[in-house]
């Protein structure tokens, strides 16, 4: 949550702004690199200000002692205002609360904020007119209050038939509280906007965004993965072994003059093959399931066709379920891995076995469909090596995690075992 935190917000999220005074919004709210650029953009021009209020007052009055006492409880606030209650906030985002607690928090947090720096301007300005006034409660206008209240007791002593009416103030009570209150309002929204209350605000919005961003970012790659594996398995497809048929094709030459039922079945069998497999090959590269029925009616005919062409195979295809949900050519793969690897460079009688069972293990139903064969075999491994048998895992992998595997091991009697075990779904 740290690292994430402290990175520039996406484009469709950040105000992206690359000026000094503005940087800060490139980045999460109360991230310490928005605290950071923040207090520098807000300091610098507290800072200037300051700095040409000196020059004004070294142009003019020169009334240093008067300057230092009220501009430095100001300079205190304004600098008091802009990191007190925002590193807090800074601190309780890397405490990883819940959301409503985190919110709480930064309000809490903000509102402390506001408070500590006026309390300590006001110290400051109370320890300033002790010092350098001996009274903490100097007021900087007081002679021209008091001038005023002279200029006013000369006019009544000049006035002396002067009504009781013409004595009161022309102001009422409630005008009076009502201009104060007016006048309070452009200090209070500058308060609220240097102490981060507006970023309160904005803090809400910008991670509501920033959730939509990351999950929008989030199906982007997903969609990049699955074009990817998508991808890889087109070019599978597209080499679903091209020797496989100019060998089926040259068989059938080959017994048209010697044996032609034979050269007959082999047609036939590549027929029934390819009827089987081109639809799944075509819209594979659409869908990541298919069905365990069709791939079992792929596998049978492939074997069928393997049969006819070497007459010393035998086969079965055998299912507990009658149909559920498997990804398409992965079958195939194991059978055509078994025939090339195992049966073809054997000599003698050869068997092949499909079976396909279900089972419930750790309160789960798996899937298993497994390719048995007494060819030669590999001698006493669990690995399979080999692009087909890793694209495989690979798919597998992307599709159900942990909870699917490919594995490989030789039978005690001689041959392979390939099988794959994955969660079973309708």
């Amino acid at each position: 949550m740290d690292s994430i935190s402290e990175q520039a917000l996406p484009s469709d999220v950040a105000v992206r702004s690359d000026t000094w005074l503005n940087r800060y919004r490139n980045y999460p709210v109360f991230s310490r690199t928005w605290f950071r650029y923040r207090v520098m953009a807000f300091g610098s021009l507290f800072l200037l200000a300051w700095l040409f209020l000196v020059a004004v007052v070294a142009l003019t009055s020169g009334k240093w002692t008067k300057f230092f006492s009220l501009s430095t409880p100001i300079l205190l606030f304004a600098f008091c205002i802009i990191t007190i209650g925002q590193s807090l906030t800074v601190w309780i985002r890397q405490r990883n609360y819940a959301f409503k607690k985190e919110v709480i928090c930064i309000s809490l947090a903000l509102l402390f904020g506001m408070g500590a720096s006026f309390a300590l301007s006001e110290g400051a300005s109370y320890g300033i007119n002790l010092t350098v006034y001996g009274d903490p409660n100097h007021k900087f206008f007081s002679d021209k209050n008091s001038e005023k209240s002279t200029s006013v007791s000369s006019e009544k002593n000049l006035t002396p038939s002067s009504s009781p009416s013409e004595k009161r103030d022309t102001v009422t009570e409630p005008s009076k509280l009502m201009l104060v209150i007016i006048g309070m309002i452009p200090m209070l929204v500058v308060g609220l906007y240097l102490g981060s209350g507006f970023d309160l605000w904005y803090f809400l919005r910008q991670r509501k965004r920033l959730a939509e961003s990351l999950l929008q970012q989030e199906l982007t790659q997903a969609k990049e993965a699955r074009r990817e594996a998508e991808l890889r398995l087109s070019v599978l497809v597209a080499q679903v072994e091209p020797h496989f048929l100019f060998n089926t094709l040259a068989g059938v030459r080959s017994a048209i003059l010697s044996e032609p039922l034979r050269a007959t079945a082999i047609v036939d069998h590549l027929v029934d093959y390819l009827r089987s497999t081109i639809p799944q090959i075509r819209g594979d590269g659409a869908t990541d399931q298919g069905r365990l029925a069709k791939q079992l009616e792929a596998a049978r005919a492939y074997l069928g066709l393997m049969q006819a062409r070497i007459p010393r195979l035998s086969f079965s295809v055998e299912s507990e379920l009658k149909d559920a949900a498997f990804p398409p050519l992965m079958l195939i793969s194991l059978v055509e891995n078994a025939i090339k690897h195992g049966v073809e460079p054997k000599i003698g009688a050869v068997n092949v076995t499909v079976k396909a069972r279900y089972f419930e293990q750790d309160d789960q139903e798996i899937l298993e469909v497994a390719v048995f064969d007494n060819g030669v075999g590999f001698g006493a491994t669990n690995a399979g090596s080999g692009i087909g048998l890793a694209n495989i895992r690979e798919r597998l992998e992307a599709m159900y995690g942990s909870n699917a595997s490919l594995t490989l091991k030789a039978r005690p009697e001689g041959g392979v075992i390939a099988c794959i075990q994955l969660p079973l779904a309708s």
